[in-house]
């Protein structure tokens, strides 16, 4: 009940904690989502092709609606429209089976729901964190929700199995619903005073800060490439239980970084990233040679303490050089390099359809190109 306690704690206490009790729903469906795609008869080319509308909906959305809404709304109403979109879009997935025609309506559904989520409340992350805390700020929101996590995937492992998806999805609608509760004491009037973002400047804006989206992109890249593991796991394995184990595993990684590196990055974000990043190519060649149960399961709690290490680090650095910059524009216009980097990911699945292992390439090439372009522009970063 002390984590629920909100007296004489930060503002961004509460962001935590939303964040963490929706980051626990998510933990027990969203792997779940492709594969249960994958057992209703549709080619993993089929799933491909649903999240690559889910994306480019979110685009559209991010670009041309969601600045609307968070100057009208601001951003917390604009979190509180994500909850409706978030459970009807898992309620329409329970009747894919029968419906095959709400393919395409469910995928847009599920963009509109992720993006109304994650451009408002990455803006409050970067309103509401401290400059000096920023590293233990950025580590308590991206692992918090996966240590609230660990038995999610635990949960659909071991339940979808023997009852099916459904009674799990609503197991999970039911502790989203329960995420609301700390939004209510979430403040946002002074981002509503401040928010100005006019369609005519996207493009000169993504000039002037060529060197940071274009990070953006290869960071995303190699994040995004980390979604297709657990898909890569379970067509190797061939179980149901495989993704959620991959899941929860995923979380031990986050917990040692924590506890190791978590307060290094409040000051030292920049000398970790390029560690990170060896770290992550490192990881992904080693996946090339992943045959069995064991070594999936061994390498995924490798890569997801790297993937930590490596997003924690390098999200403290850019956000400390965007923060009181107009970041509010920034995390907006960020999200074009981002989903071209999604959309780069899904074409290359596509592309290695019939010889999964092909894929990890791609990951590897975008690890080095972006500490290449790291470190050639480091020195105009925020220490």
């Amino acid at each position: 009940m002390k984590f629920f306690s909100f007296a004489d704690k930060r503002e961004i206490y509460r962001i935590h904690v939303l964040h963490s009790l929706r980051g626990f729903a998510s933990s027990i469906i969203s792997v779940y989502v492709p594969i249960f795609l994958l057992t209703l008869g549709y080619s993993l080319s089929k799933v491909i092709i649903f999240f690559i509308v889910f994306h480019i909906t979110g685009l559209l959305f991010t670009i041309f609606v969601c600045p609307i809404l968070i100057r009208k709304l601001g951003p917390v109403r604009l979190i509180k429209i994500y909850y409706p979109l978030e459970i009807s879009y898992l309620i329409l997935l329970n009747f894919l089976s029968a419906f095959p025609s709400l393919f395409f309506v469910i995928a847009i559904m599920g963009g509109l729901a992720m993006f109304s989520y994650w451009i408002p409340v990455k803006i409050l992350l970067i309103k509401k964190a401290e400059k000096e805390k920023m590293g233990s700020d950025l580590a308590n929101f991206f692992v918090l929700p996966k240590v609230f996590g660990i038995i999610g995937p635990l949960i659909s492992a071991g339940l979808i199995p023997l009852i099916g998806f459904w009674p799990v999805f609503l197991i999970a609608i039911s502790i989203l619903v329960f995420s609301y509760l700390p939004l209510i004491g979430i403040s946002g009037r002074e981002i509503i005073q401040n928010f100005d973002i006019r369609l005519s400047r996207v493009w000169s804006k993504l000039r002037e800060r060529k060197s940071l989206f274009i990070l953006e992109l290869f960071d995303d890249i190699v994040g995004q490439s980390e979604w297709f593991w657990g898909i890569f796991v379970f067509l190797i394995i061939g179980t149901l239980e495989a993704p959620g184990i991959v899941g929860s595993l995923n979380t031990l990684g986050s917990i040692i970084f924590t506890i190791i590196v978590g307060k290094y990055a409040n000051k030292n974000s920049k000398v970790l990233v390029p560690i990170a990043s060896v770290c992550i190519a490192i990881v992904w060649i080693a996946r090339v040679f992943i045959e069995k149960a064991l070594s999936a399961y061994l390498i995924t709690i490798v890569a997801s303490f790297v993937m930590t290490f490596f997003l924690v680090s390098y999200f403290s650095t850019i956000y400390r050089t965007v923060k009181n910059q107009q970041e509010e524009e920034f995390l907006i216009l960020r999200e074009i390099p981002m989903v071209l980097g999604r959309l780069i990911v899904f074409g290359a699945i596509l592309i290695t359809a019939n010889s999964p292992r092909l894929f990890f390439a791609l990951p590897i090439f975008a690890t080095l190109v972006f500490l290449v372009v790291f470190m050639s522009t480091r020195d105009k970063l925020a220490a």
